[in-house]
């Protein structure tokens, strides 16, 4: 009984007895604003059973037959009991009142010395107001964005740089070479039109964009980026930070944030208080700086504020400023600004992004399903505007050094498409050198088609620690990227080894041929080796007897049928060969025992493969050309079926494996950020099943702490499965929610992170399941982040008992994805 305990304890979910009868009560919990309260806590009183909400507020737990008593609680608000006859599935939405008593214990504290938190009282009293004020909006919004660079200046000889095929052909988004008086300046200017809904649905239309310069960390280039709205309880900006930040003026703001007045004055008639606004020592509060209030309308003027470092992950420093305007008897910010600071290596950043808003229009008569799943879209002309068009919408004008940075691109942009220069620069790029021939590859490219050649260099002849020794290998490559996004890679690769004197290369072509359906065909052709057991752990992955030879053609297609909706086919030829007459080098036997590789009989197989992958409510932009995937509140679902086919006078591999997973990421609120993946395969065939066609179950690593999504950190060994098997992972990313609270431990910045998994395979009467919890910093190195981590695992099986034991981790940041790898 000891693994469904464990069980119990992952899931949070009760195991109950078979003899009893259960209904479900599912439901959202809500404040009396209608926001729903993430991690409040839902309690069977009679059963001593719960849950907790998810960021959407909603939950759902398991009743025995019956009456019974339902506790509704979360912190700050009055606990809400009621009792429910369980006698089919039922539902019940809760709404939560703010505990006065609570909260007024604080301003009781304060109020006789600080009028600011009266201020700060009345202000949450209007906020239902507030935040439904309009049903719609539409208004046209001019963004400027402006980073200066500051970084020590390595010159590099032009002929001399890595022909690098992936980098060297995206020429037109290539920043352009500015003369060294000029300014180091990245520069993003945008017109659009905007939509919002009151429940903050979002779509806007970019009518004129102009880039200069490297634009991976300017804020706010789109709506998309994310905003403050402070009138909600919290904001979450992914571009910055993992947190879920507590707002200034939440429900729960008098335990979170501490408030000074500093003055106030008058502007005509109107009185305006100033308050200062400080974090109190723990939680997610994350803000500092000064608001100013406007009284007898109780509404927000402006804002000044700054994020505390342990809220900000991309960025050192970041700030927001809001102003805000009575247009149509409704309170909007006409002005928003952004500030921030970026350290990458020896190179430092200091930006700023203006927001302007203009030509507000409310509560319009738009169509049904005005919002969806399309969220932006940039028109045909938006990077085709001239000078004279910028002029003209400009609020303000660019200042000098702006100017100066802008017509040199211009003329620049001009001179750079011109064939007298692409042809000059293309001789210099094109031009063989002694450091290219030795070290970094050679290319050669024309711009004017925007194609690239590269070939390897010298040193990349020789492979040491290939399969048998000593091995020569050579590749090269091509890349054309077309005007319209489509691209095309055709990819290399022949080696030849001494010892066993074997001629084995491999060709492959990638084309990516519809970018606003994500589609794109690949094919490939080789003789190669290739590894049995992909999921082996690190000791036993690069061993003999996980390699074989082979000889292949695959083909495989992916597009997007519908939005969210991707097929998935496949087509591919082995054959497949041991490694038993192969001779080896002697490096391998001095590092590895027992060494020896796998012996199995000389096979083929045809084996097609069909897939679908489907993400409801898919959100996304349209560039020109070009889709853009923003991600989705809901799963992923996937469904795969892969056939080997009988074919006649051959001795060939015959199986059929169907597999179904769900994954998803999605936020607690302010308690972090969860992520789960479950999976079920079943060989619906095996009737001639090769050791590389096994589904093998990865066993863990002694001291790494393996991706948590995908493997097992305490299975003494990987072991393959034949008939179905069910996998489940879940990790929570607590991103400081306890040490944040635990005075000194919250200035080290460390976070808590907890999680496990449950499998079980049926055939071997198998069940495995392990919690973890750990601990976890991130570091910064270059312009680069990396998480660091170190767990305690406790793994039960019905195999080996109980085990546990310390592993630790490593995990970059991908600052594109705003994710981590793993």
């Amino acid at each position: 009984m000891k693994h469904t305990l464990l069980f119990f304890i992952l899931f949070l979910l009760p195991l109950f007895s078979f003899s009893q009868e259960y209904y479900t009560l599912r439901g959202y919990v809500y404040s009396e604003n209608n926001e729903p309260l993430a991690g409040a806590s839902i309690r069977v009183v009679n059963s001593n059973t719960g849950t907790v909400t998810n960021a959407q507020g909603k939950y759902e737990i398991k009743l025995l037959e019956g009456l019974n008593r339902i506790s509704v609680s979360s912190m700050a608000y009055q606990t809400e009991v009621f009792e429910v006859i369980a006698e089919k599935d039922l539902v019940k939405n809760v709404f939560l009142k703010i505990d006065h008593k609570q909260l007024d214990e604080v301003v009781v504290k304060v109020k006789k010395k600080d009028e600011s938190y009266e201020v700060i009282k009345k202000v949450l009293e209007n906020k239902e107001a507030i935040l439904n004020q309009y049903q719609n909006y539409r208004a046209k919004a001019y963004i400027k964005s402006v980073e200066e660079v500051e970084k020590k200046i390595v010159k590099k000889k032009e002929e001399d740089v890595p022909p690098n095929p992936g980098e060297q052909l995206k020429l037109s988004e290539k920043p352009l070479a500015l003369k060294d008086s000029l300014p180091n300046l990245n520069i993003f200017e945008c017109q659009l039109i905007r939509h919002q809904s009151n429940t903050g649905q979002q779509k806007e239309e970019r009518e004129a964009v102009k880039k200069i310069g490297d634009q991976s960390t300017l804020f706010f280039k789109s709506v998309t980026d994310g905003e403050f709205n402070f009138y909600q309880n919290h904001q979450k900006i992914a571009k910055i930070g993992d947190n879920e930040i507590t707002s200034l003026l939440s429900d729960l703001t008098f335990l979170s944030y501490k408030f000074q007045l500093i003055k106030y004055y008058f502007v005509g008639q109107d009185k305006i208080f100033q308050i200062k606004v400080t974090p109190r020592a723990l939680g997610n509060a994350l803000y500092e700086g000064t608001i100013e209030v406007l009284e007898d309308k109780w509404v927000l003027r402006s804002v000044d504020l700054k994020l505390t470092k342990r809220g900000l992950l991309r960025y050192d420093e970041f700030g927001v400023k809001q102003e805000f305007e009575n247009i149509q008897n409704r309170w909007v910010a006409s002005k928003i600004t952004y500030t921030w600071k970026v350290k990458e290596g020896g190179t430092k950043k200091s930006g700023k992004t203006e927001v302007i808003h203009s030509n507000y229009e409310f509560d319009l008569n738009l169509p049904k399903r005005f919002f969806g799943d399309e969220i932006g879209v940039t028109t045909d002309n938006a990077y085709k505007r001239d000078s004279t068009f910028w002029e003209k919408i400009r609020p303000h004008p660019l200042t000098k050094d702006e100017q100066r940075v802008i017509k040199e691109k211009e003329r620049l942009e001009i001179l750079h498409n011109s064939k007298a220069y692409l042809d000059s620069i293309d001789k210099v790029y094109n031009k063989i050198t002694l450091p290219k021939i030795l070290y970094l590859g050679m290319g050669h490219i024309n711009r004017e088609k925007k194609n690239n050649w590269y070939f390897d260099p010298i040193l990349g002849l020789f492979d040491p620690l290939a399969i048998g020794g000593w091995r020569i290998r050579y590749g090269l490559g091509y890349y054309k990227r077309q005007e319209n996004r489509k691209q095309v890679w055709v990819n290399t690769n022949f080696t030849y080894g001494f010892k066993n004197e074997d001629l084995r290369g491999s060709i492959l072509l990638n084309y990516f041929y519809n970018p606003l359906k994500v589609s794109s065909i690949n094919i490939s052709v080789g003789s190669a080796f290739n590894i049995i057991n992909g999921a082996a752990t690190l000791r036993d992955i690069i061993k003999r007897s996980n390699f074989y030879q082979n000889k292949f053609v695959e083909i495989r297609h992916r597009t997007e049928l519908f939005n969210g909706f991707y097929l998935n086919t496949q087509a591919y030829y082995e054959l497949r060969s041991d490694l038993a007459d192969f001779k080896f080098g002697g490096l391998g036997d001095k590092v590895f025992s027992n060494n020896t590789p796998q012996v199995f009989p000389t096979s083929h197989v045809y084996k097609t493969g069909i897939g679908i992958e489907y993400t409801p409510r898919q959100l996304y932009l349209r560039e020109p050309n070009e889709k853009v995937i923003l991600g989705s509140k809901y799963p992923t679902f996937s469904l795969n079926l892969d056939r080997a086919w009988p074919v006649t006078g051959q001795n060939n591999n015959v199986f059929t494996h169907l597999s179904a997973s769900v994954r998803q990421t999605f936020n607690v609120g302010i308690i972090g950020t969860s992520e789960y993946r479950i999976n079920v395969g079943k060989f619906l065939d095996t009737t001639s099943l090769a050791v590389m066609d096994y589904k093998y179950m990865r066993g863990g690593d002694s001291y790494f702490f393996s991706p948590a999504m995908f493997s097992y950190q305490l299975i003494p060994k990987t072991f393959p499965v034949f008939n179905w098997h069910f996998e489940s992972y879940y990790v929570h990313q607590f991103n400081g929610f306890f040490t944040s609270k635990i005075p000194l431990l919250n200035k080290t910045k460390i976070r808590e992170v907890a999680g496990g998994g449950f499998l079980y395979v049926p055939e071997r009467k198998y069940q495995y399941s392990e919690v973890f919890f750990g601990l976890n910093r991130v570091f910064k190195i270059g312009r680069e982040r990396i998480r660091l981590g170190a767990y305690y695992v406790i793994g039960q099986s019905n195999d080996f008992g109980v085990r546990n034991g310390f592993k630790f981790s490593l995990e970059p940041y991908n600052q594109s994805k705003n994710t981590w790898s793993f």
